[in-house]
């Protein structure tokens, strides 16, 4: 995977809360484990990470005193190794998007014990949910945000929510997630209000009661995720609950972050960037750990144009990126910067479906097949963790049959001219006239009027254009073998 991945880290965050998963369905079904001693907990909790990054995971040993110890002799293993595999030693490599559980074992004292998390390997955008991977316990709820970091500042999109098993969680339309039983499902979030409606996934894992009585099942840290400036600081507090639910009391928690070279914390909670990147703040208490992502977010954005756009197989696109000094309301350009372009390679000729040279103009391969989709990223040539991607979709064509048409037909005439711009969402009535060779209009001429790409403008049999996507098309108007002209059409988000 193409290492210049990194440079993305600076816009993906996600959290987490309770990190074990030694647990039981229900009590009737699954009568305690009186051989058991220990809980056992995977220390780094549910996470996501991009394409080309590692993670190395430990897991520890909790009592029925609260007292943790490390798991030796762990075997790890990853429910899905075409999407990222994990070594003896705990360490994930990403092999291809998507959702994967990581699960460890160990055995002591003749027993065996196991711990799962769930873990998303993704292409990071500037749209993003918090938190974007969840451990929750059964019975309970919490609430998904979700950050666009755009040319306006950070806004708050409008988005769609969806459960892959409403069984295991269930979403409301404002994205309040309830989880329901023990087991694992995922949460696809649509953002209706940004151009190509992005999409992130969230996967969950529902944990039930631990098989074995410790002071402390679960540790909620608020809030779960937050992002900040360098200029900001966020005050975290925790809450410790017993295995009745009920708040366990007078307890103290020990802060600590897992990367201090990105956010420090204080003993009180009290989070500081230090620089633009996504660490995780951890408190922790009688073994059990809780945790908040934190996104420091860089001051400046990089933005891609388009930022979604279809183009048809063989075709090419210009793009564009500018930098902007961001704050948490408004964004100012940057002048003098210097891009680099790239569309990620995974070694495979399918999936390798374009290419991009040194100004960003992108061609897609003649063979690439509709609905196929891949990335184009500009960064700063000086500093490669300042960058933004924008997406790319093999566009959908009509199948263009000029039918037998009328061979009175030498020429067609387009009154409106052979370039026309639209406003997404608007119509546009093409005004079309069929000559013959000496000039005169022909009636009934047989045309046909189709689309190279359906995804930004689709055409009916009347010539009524209807601006469907930002990006172009090209709109071919023919009378069987006997006439043919092309009208170009550019969709904008704005006029």
């Amino acid at each position: 995977m193409n290492t210049n991945f990194k440079f993305l880290a600076i816009i993906l965050f996600a959290s987490t809360v309770v990190i074990f998963n030694s647990c039981k369905k229900d009590k009737k079904e699954d009568p305690a484990d009186t051989s058991k001693k220990y809980v056992m907990i995977i220390e780094n909790g549910a996470q996501t990470m991009s394409p080309d990054g590692h993670i190395t995971y430990s897991a520890i040993l909790v009592d029925a005193n609260g007292t943790a110890s490390p798991a030796t002799g762990v075997s790890w293993t990853s429910s899905v190794t075409s999407v990222a595999t994990i070594n003896s030693s705990g360490v994930v490599s990403g092999v291809a998007l998507g959702e994967v559980k990581i699960t460890a074992s160990v055995t002591k004292d003749n027993v065996t014990y196991y711990a799962s998390v769930p873990l998303g390997i993704y292409v990071p955008s500037a749209f993003t949910v918090s938190p974007s991977a969840i451990i929750w316990n059964k019975g309970d709820n919490l609430q998904l945000e979700s950050v666009y970091l755009s040319t306006s500042g950070v806004t708050n999109p409008t988005c769609t929510y969806t459960s892959s098993n409403t069984a295991i969680a269930t979403v409301s339309p404002t994205g309040l997630v309830t989880f329901v039983e023990v087991g694992e499902c995922y949460i696809t979030v649509t953002a209706t209000s940004i151009q190509g409606n992005p999409v992130v996934t969230v996967p969950v894992l529902v944990v039930g009661i631990p098989e074995v009585a410790i002071p402390i099942i679960r540790i909620e840290v608020n809030p779960p995720s937050k992002d900040l400036f360098k200029n900001e600081t966020q005050q975290l507090t925790a809450k410790a609950y017993k295995g009745d639910g009920s708040e366990a009391v007078g307890i103290s928690f020990t802060w600590n972050s897992l990367d201090e070279s990105i956010a420090t914390v204080n003993n009180a909670g009290l989070v500081t960037p230090v620089k633009t990147g996504t660490t995780y703040i951890q408190a922790k208490a009688d073994g059990i750990i809780g945790q908040a992502e934190i996104m420091v977010n860089s001051d400046t954005l990089v933005w891609i144009t388009p930022f979604y756009t279809s183009i048809p197989a063989g075709g090419t696109k210009q793009f564009t990126a500018e930098a902007y000094h961001i704050t948490r309301t408004s964004a100012t350009p940057y002048t003098g910067v210097t891009f680099d372009w790239l569309i990620p390679t995974y070694g495979f000729d399918m999936f390798d479906i374009a290419t991009v040279n040194a100004t960003g103009l992108v061609t897609l391969k003649s063979n690439a097949f509709a609905g196929m989709s891949t990335f184009v990223m500009a960064y700063d040539h000086n500093n490669p963790y300042v960058g933004s991607v924008g997406t790319i979709m093999v566009a959908v064509a009509d199948d263009c049959n000029c039918g037998a048409g009328n061979a009175d037909v030498s020429s067609i005439q387009v009154s409106n001219g052979n370039t026309i711009n639209m406003i997404l969402g608007t119509q546009v009535q093409l005004n079309v006239t069929a000559l013959d060779a000496v000039g005169g209009t022909v009636a009934n001429p047989g045309l046909v009027f189709c689309s190279d790409n359906i995804m930004v403008v689709s055409v009916d049999s009347d010539g009524l254009l209807m601006a469907a996507g930002e990006g172009d098309a090209i709109i071919k108007i023919c009378s069987g073998a006997y006439a043919v002209t092309n009208v170009n059409v550019h969709v904008t988000l704005f006029k």
